[in-house]
């Protein structure tokens, strides 16, 4: 079971935040909620997650933004961001938002599936910490 990793769900669609929320708290990880990507940045800020996930269509500011925000700025770019998307939406693959992102989910996802991308994230987060 997973102690004290935060995870960060940004999705405007409040039924699938809720979703995905309880998806991860019944895996152990506790959960902060946002209804776009400026609510999520501000979420960044204060709460200091561990891992992000972030629906790409959303009004306010989209999953794009978000992350070229959080990618941008030195005191969160090394936070890990999965990219969730719908079937048929067009991600743009040879955009820098493509680059930047650490994982992209497809919807629908299942709940493990989500939980062995973030924990391969973050895998891979600490490993690096550890090698600087």
């Amino acid at each position: 079971m997973v102690t004290n990793i935060k995870v960060l769900v940004i999705d405007d669609i409040a039924h699938i935040r809720r979703l995905v929320t309880r998806m991860l708290e019944q895996a152990g990880f506790t959960v902060i909620e946002a209804a776009n990507g400026l609510e999520g940045l501000k979420r960044v800020e204060e709460q200091s997650p561990d891992i992000i996930t972030c629906d790409v269509s959303m009004p306010v500011m989209d999953g794009h933004e978000f992350l070229r925000e959080v990618k941008r700025n030195s005191k969160t770019q090394q936070i890990p961001v999965i990219i969730i998307t719908a079937i048929g939406e067009q991600v743009k693959k040879s955009s820098n938002t493509h680059q930047r992102a650490d994982a992209y989910l497809t919807k629908p996802f299942s709940a493990n599936r989500l939980i062995e991308v973030i924990n391969k994230l973050l895998s891979a987060k600490v490993s690096s910490e550890s090698a600087s």
